[in-house]
């Protein structure tokens, strides 16, 4: 993703190019901002995902069949965790940061189509609607709200979303 937040000033949408395969790029108007790869084909729960964005990409793991499953965030070949998301039980979850910021995942609609992260305070960041322009594939529109173009862990956040809203599409196909 572009550093500068004019890049976030245009419409942003998911796209699945194939419905073959299990890979999504993040476009603008104008450009291919990030992108999001299944390493694998079989569950997306519990694979190595990578994400990436302008310089910066990251590795998702997920940890399905676990007392308590949950999401660790790499930089890409690092051992370290950048952060971890944790689930809760009736849906939605936590994103914690290890620098410390804290950000929530939720349903925004009534029928669980539209979903966002929050802060902290519960100010919304960006929604993921759906874009039901192919029922085959994955696809959304995210809407980014004013305030948080220049948000340090957006183009994380923005993947990490996306991760999330797949491995929901696929768990209900």
């Amino acid at each position: 993703m572009k550093a500068s937040s004019t890049a976030l000033d245009l419409q942003l949408y998911w796209a699945q190019p194939s419905i073959f395969e299990r890979h999504f790029e993040l476009h603008s108007e104008k450009s291919l901002l990030g992108g999001l790869h299944f390493e694998t084909p079989s569950a997306a729960y519990g694979m190595l995902i990578t994400a990436g964005a302008a310089t910066k990409r990251w590795t998702f793991k997920g940890a399905r069949f676990h007392l308590k499953p949950l999401v660790t965030i790499r930089e890409e070949g690092g051992n370290d965790d950048l952060a971890v998301y944790r689930p809760q039980l009736w849906g939605g979850g936590w994103v914690e940061f290890v620098k410390g910021s804290r950000f929530h995942w939720k349903s925004i609609s009534f029928w669980g189509t539209e979903w966002g992260f929050s802060n902290a305070q519960e100010e919304l960041l960006f929604v993921l609607k759906p874009k039901p322009l192919d029922l085959l594939k994955v696809q959304s529109v995210v809407a980014i709200g004013a305030p948080w173009h220049d948000l340090e862990e957006l183009p994380l956040l923005l993947m990490l979303g996306w991760y999330l809203r797949v491995c929901d599409s696929y768990d209900t196909r």
